[in-house]
C-alpha cells in the first residue's frame, strides 16, 4: 500500500472515532440527566412542580431552571466576530506563503509546476497567462485533489463558522477564499485555475467543515478532551480549526459585552403576575 492511501485511511479512521467518541458522549450526557436522583427528603423536577416541606411551611415551586456547567469559551459565538476573522484570515495568510515555498521545492511532477518557465519570464507574467488561460481540467495526483482541497475549504468554513457567521456566509467565505485568494490568486503564479479546485475545494470543503464545527462542540462540550484524553483533544481541535486554536491558546478576548434592561424575573404565585426587576448581564 502507498504512503499517500496510508494518511488517507489514517485520516479517514481518526475522524470516525472522535465523531463516534463525540456522539456517545452526548447519548451518555443526556441518560445521565435523565436518571438524576433524588437527595433523602427532596426531589427536583424540570417539568414538574414539587412541594418541599420544611418547618411546617408549604412551598410551592412552579418551575426549576436547568443548571448547567457553562464553558469559559462560548462556541459558537452569538455574533459575527469580525475582529477574529480578521486575526485568522491574516494567519491563513502567512501560512499560504509559507505552503506556496513548500509547493516550489517540491518535484514537478507532484505539482505539475513549470518552474524553468516561472524564473525565465518572471512570476507576474507567469500568473497573467495562467488567469487568462483558465479554468481548465488538471492533472494534479488525487491526493491534492480530493484530500488536500476539500481539507483545506473545511478550513476556510470553520475560520468563519467559529468567528459566528452561518453556514451560508461560512460557505461564501470558503468560496471567495478557495477563489479568489487561492486559485485565481497564489496558485495561479504557478499553474492554470482548476475546475476541480474551484468546485470541490469550497462545495466539498464546506460539508467537512460544517461537520468539523460539531465535532468541535462536542469536544469543548467535554472539556477538550477525546478519548479523556486532552492531547487528543487539543490535536482534533487543531487538525479541524487550526488558527483558531491558536488564537485561543493566545489568549483571545471578545470584547466585553454588557447589557442592562427591565424584564420579567419571576412571577407572583396567588396572582400569577409578573414580577419585575432589572436584568443585568456581561460576557467577557
Amino acid at each position: 500500500m502507498s504512503l499517500e492511501k496510508i494518511i488517507f485511511y489514517s485520516l479517514f479512521l481518526f475522524t470516525e472515532c472522535w465523531f463516534s467518541y463525540a456522539q456517545a458522549l452526548d447519548s451518555s450526557n443526556i441518560e445521565s440527566q435523565v436518571n438524576l436522583k433524588s437527595s433523602d427528603t427532596t426531589q427536583v423536577s424540570l417539568n414538574e412542580p414539587k412541594v418541599i416541606i420544611k418547618d411546617s411551611l408549604t412551598t410551592t415551586i412552579d418551575s426549576i431552571p436547568p443548571i448547567s456547567k457553562q464553558n469559559s469559551l462560548v462556541y459558537p459565538p452569538p455574533y459575527r466576530d469580525w475582529r477574529r476573522l480578521g486575526y485568522t484570515s491574516t494567519m491563513y495568510i502567512g501560512t499560504t506563503v509559507i505552503a506556496f515555498g513548500i509547493l516550489w521545492v517540491m518535484p514537478e511532477s507532484t505539482t505539475n509546476w513549470d518552474k524553468k518557465q516561472m524564473k525565465e519570464k518572471g512570476m507576474l507574467w507567469k500568473w497573467k497567462e495562467n488567469v487568462k488561460a483558465g479554468p481548465v481540467w488538471d492533472k494534479d495526483n488525487w491526493v491534492l485533489n480530493w484530500i488536500t482541497h476539500p481539507y483545506c475549504g473545511g478550513i476556510y468554513y470553520m475560520t468563519a463558522r467559529t468567528s459566528g457567521f452561518t453556514v451560508v456566509e461560512s460557505f461564501a467565505y470558503s468560496t471567495i477564499m478557495s477563489t479568489l485568494f487561492w486559485e485565481y490568486g497564489i496558485e495561479s503564479f504557478a499553474e492554470i485555475p482548476s475546475k476541480q479546485d474551484l468546485i470541490i475545494t469550497p462545495v466539498i470543503g464546506s460539508v467537512i467543515g460544517e461537520g468539523f464545527f460539531y465535532a468541535k462542540k462536542s469536544i469543548l462540550k467535554h472539556d477538550k478532551k477525546v478519548l479523556k484524553s486532552k492531547f487528543l483533544g487539543i490535536t482534533s481541535l487543531f487538525l479541524m480549526d487550526p488558527f483558531n486554536t491558536i488564537l485561543d491558546g493566545f489568549g483571545y478576548k471578545d470584547r466585553v459585552k454588557t447589557q442592562m434592561n427591565v424584564a420579567p424575573v419571576g412571577v407572583n404565585q396567588f396572582s400569577k403576575a409578573p414580577i419585575w426587576g432589572v436584568s443585568f448581564s456581561a460576557r467577557f
